[in-house]
Parts: C-alpha cells; structure tokens; sequence
C-alpha cells in the first residue's frame, strides 16, 4: 500500500495566534537587526534586496527572490496570518511582508543602518 503525503499548505496551522505573533516578532528582529540568517550569503546588503525594494526580481541574476527565499516565505505567510486573525485592528501593518519588496526593503534599510552606525550591527 502506497500512502502519498499531501503537502502541509500552512507550516503554521497548529500554532495559536500568540505563539505566531511571537515567532513573527523574532523573525523580525533577525532582520531588523542586519543578523544576515535567511538571506543570499548572509548579507542583506546583497543586490537582490537593494534592487527588490521596487518589487524586481532574478534569482538567477541577483541570487534571490520570493520564491526561493525561506524567511520571506514564513514572514509573508505569519504576516498574512495575523493580519486576517488581528482582534482589535492594532498590529503593526508596517512592520508586515505582504511583498518581496516590504521584505527587501525592511532588510535593506536595516542593512543601511547597520553601515551608518557599525555599533547597531548584530
């Protein structure tokens, strides 16, 4: 007998709306604070987020893109999330992933930021 495992379409769907806020929360401190995790060779300085703050894509030219980047992936996904669940209209709208760029230039900025000030870098 052959069983075929259908693919998990919410990689979140267990967690409670808390539990997501707060892994939301990490992972937007990962990017925030220029850590480089989940980004093309470390380094959210890397031309494929400069150029992605306009929504332009290549992975093949830049290295990266939406749909090979597993941090955008979770963020857009947790960000979709709490923004349909959100109780009182409260959240933080502008620290979502709703696109590649939100998440290039969220990325970028801190990356800028991190070159201004080298004592913020993580």
């Amino acid at each position: 007998m052959t069983y075929l495992m259908k693919p998990n379409p919410d990689p979140f769907e267990f967690i409670s709306f808390s539990e997501k806020q707060l892994l939301y929360r990490g992972l937007l401190s990962l990017v925030t604070s220029n850590s480089g995790y989940g980004f093309h060779n470390n380094d959210q300085g890397q031309p494929a987020y400069a150029i992605g703050r306009d929504g332009t894509q290549d992975y093949q030219k830049w290295g990266d893109s939406a749909e090979h980047n597993c941090l955008f992936k979770m963020m857009h996904t947790l960000s979709v999330e709490l923004n349909e669940a959100a109780i009182d209209g409260t959240a933080e709208l502008a620290d979502y992933v709703f696109s590649w760029s939100n998440f290039c230039e969220l990325a970028y900025t801190a990356y800028l930021r991190a070159q201004a000030d080298p004592s913020e870098a993580a």
